[in-house]
């Protein structure tokens, strides 16, 4: 006789709940659907739910949540901000050689780099260089998405190679090419006045004697609309020296190379 008794409540209890859920379908205008699904999920009954097709979301709960759903979407649903971040690499590098020589050459003893007829000679060479080198990169983005820009060229590569055979040992040279290439990924975040840039910015170029120069950062950088934030330096120095008889040989080379990166409104 009880279970005859709570079976009937609990079957109109289901209607009840029913009766209050509905479904709503609202278009999202200018992000992907999906996207806004994890903001509005929390405030939303564990019997009620939320997905997305397309460029609408389905709403499935109470009057009260749809509602809620409505006004969160009001505030979530605005075209993001047009963007441009720029990096700029300011570059310097100096370069120097000294060159000091002597000779001595009596007839019967010779020093040096005496030339022939002259009993003595010094000479000195002092060589100095200084170079900049900047260059600046820019790419239009949207708040809240990835932003990328990259450029370059392929380089050939040669290698050389040699296999023995049944007719003896063959060579040749083997070309393959690689890409030396500059450019930054970037993903921008504006909160009021300031911007968040989460960065990785890669440059790539063909030095001297077939080398590769790589420089590769990454960061997340903090601060004003319009401000150039460092985004980091490099800075090295090589050097070196050469005694023989007759000579000292001496060079140096120095490079400095700041990074830097700014967010413009466009809006």
């Amino acid at each position: 006789m009880k279970r005859l008794i709570i079976f009937p409540f609990l079957l109109l209890f289901s209607l009840i709940v029913c009766a209050d859920t509905q479904v709503a379908t609202i278009q999202v205008m200018s992000r992907p659907a999906a996207s806004v699904i994890d903001a509005i999920r929390p405030i939303l009954g564990q019997d009620s739910s939320v997905s997305a097709f397309h460029d609408r979301l389905i709403v499935k709960g109470t009057p009260k949540e749809i509602a809620t759903v409505r006004a969160m979407l009001a505030e979530l649903d605005r075209p993001s901000r047009r963007l441009i971040i720029e990096v700029r690499q300011a570059g310097q590098f100096s370069q120097s050689s000294s060159d000091l020589g002597y000779g001595v050459n009596t007839g019967d003893v010779k020093i040096g780099r005496a030339p022939p007829g002259s009993d003595a000679q010094v000479r000195y060479q002092d060589i100095r260089t200084r170079g900049r080198g900047d260059s600046l990169q820019r790419v239009q983005a949207l708040d809240g998405r990835p932003a990328l820009i990259r450029a370059g060229q392929s380089v050939p590569v040669y290698q050389t190679f040699s296999y023995g055979g049944p007719w003896g040992v063959s060579r040749g040279v083997d070309v393959q090419y690689r890409d030396a290439s500059s450019g930054f990924h970037a993903l921008p975040r504006v909160h009021g006045e300031q911007v968040t840039v989460e960065i990785y910015q890669h440059n790539e170029r063909l030095a001297d004697s077939g080398r590769f120069d790589i420089q590769q950062a990454a960061s997340v950088l903090q601060g004003n609309l319009g401000q150039w934030m460092t985004l980091g330096s490099i800075g090295g120095e090589t050097g070196d020296t050469r005694n023989q008889i007759g000579r000292h040989y001496q060079t140096r080379r120095a490079q400095d190379t700041q990074l830097e990166l700014r967010v413009l409104t466009v809006d």
